[in-house]
């Protein structure tokens, strides 16, 4: 889509005249995954292509544990998650028992949990 420029006057920008539809879900999209802490954020992972439990345990793998070592609580974090099934499939249940020293868990897709909407 082509960038256009519109000359306006003052306090008529969002005049509907001057508005132009646009297609919410008709783009693209990006899934990233990521962490935070109360000392900063951490890794970002973007996905390509479709998300199940194989990809998601890979991201863990890849990047629960270092980004924790940079927040300097590699011991003592607690990962928090939805029971989304990839969260709850045993592979990955599996892991983090063995690598998070607890778990947060909350409702599959319940935003209104979400630590990033509440920034």
């Amino acid at each position: 889509m082509a960038k256009q420029k519109v000359w306006l006057t003052a306090n008529r920008a969002l005049h509907i005249k001057n508005l132009r539809p646009t297609v919410k879900y008709g783009g693209g999209n990006q899934l990233v995954w990521g962490c935070m802490a109360s000392s900063g954020v951490g890794n970002l992972d973007f996905i390509d292509g479709t998300m199940n439990k194989y990809v998601y345990l890979d991201i863990l793998k890849r990047n629960l544990k270092q980004s924790a070592s940079n927040f300097g609580i590699s011991r003592h974090f607690k990962l928090y998650h939805d029971n989304d099934p990839k969260h709850t499939a045993n592979i990955c249940k599996l892991w983090v028992l063995y690598h998070c020293s607890g778990v947060i868990k909350t409702p599959a897709q319940s935003p209104g949990l979400n630590p990033i909407e509440h920034v």
